[in-house]
């Protein structure tokens, strides 16, 4: 029997954690592959047991600085849609002030990852994508329902620091496998995008292009929403 593994995401830490990423590949900046994600490190614990491992909920946890002056929500919310739609994910996101975002965060995901460790056989095994060192105990307690824990961290960019997911790991009882490292696996979490033809949804023209999001819109066509 294959073993039930639900994945959290901290938003606001794999935001962060970008810049990671963009120096172990040497690049300025690149996109996410989000829809492959959870699945790279749900392989990788797979690989580590030899057991099958079902990948049966992914949640990520964000924020919608909302009293931001200048910020444009729709576009935030038009990523969330994305991450619904097209990655299979479920979200839990708060509208916050300036500031709060991080403790929204972890809180929300704290109480999530209980909540699902306490139902019978919601899941076996828990990836955390995210290290905050805050997070030590919500793992203590879902491992006490008998729930096994992955922490997922990043490297410190300019390897002055020891890594915050360091620091989590090294508190006692907090979980059962070693450390992965989302920045060991940077190639793979890189989005190649292809080019491919589509249909405008207002205008019906076909255009290439490199979106991959459930509706898509020509050059044309945005141009005059915008306007």
């Amino acid at each position: 029997m294959s073993q039930k593994a639900m994945v959290f995401i901290d938003g606001g830490w794999l935001y962060r954690s970008r810049t990671t990423l963009f120096a172990k590949l040497g690049e300025e900046n690149f996109e996410i592959d989000y829809a492959t994600l959870p699945k790279i490190f749900c392989e990788d614990v797979a690989n580590r047991l030899d057991e099958d491992i079902s990948l049966v909920r992914t949640i990520y946890f964000g924020t919608i600085p909302s009293a931001r002056s200048g910020f444009n929500t729709s576009k935030q919310y038009a990523f969330y849609d994305f991450l619904e739609r097209s990655c299979g994910y479920e979200n839990e996101i708060h509208e916050v002030d300036v500031g709060t975002d991080e403790n929204w965060i972890k809180m929300s995901l704290a109480s999530s990852l209980l909540y699902y460790a306490a139902q019978p056989g919601a899941f076996d095994i828990a990836l955390l994508i995210g290290d905050d060192p805050d997070y030590a105990p919500v793992l203590r307690r879902a491992r006490l329902f008998g729930k096994r824990i992955q922490i997922v961290g990043a490297h410190d960019a300019d390897g002055k620091e020891p890594p915050p997911a360091a620091t989590l790991a090294s508190r006692s009882r907090v979980a059962d496998f070693p450390l992965l490292w989302i920045d060991d696996h940077a190639s793979e979490v890189r989005l190649v995008r292809e080019r491919v033809t589509r249909v405008c949804k207002q205008c019906g023209r076909e255009e290439e292009t490199t979106w991959a999001g459930p509706e898509f819109f020509c050059v044309a066509c945005r141009g005059r929403h915008r306007k």
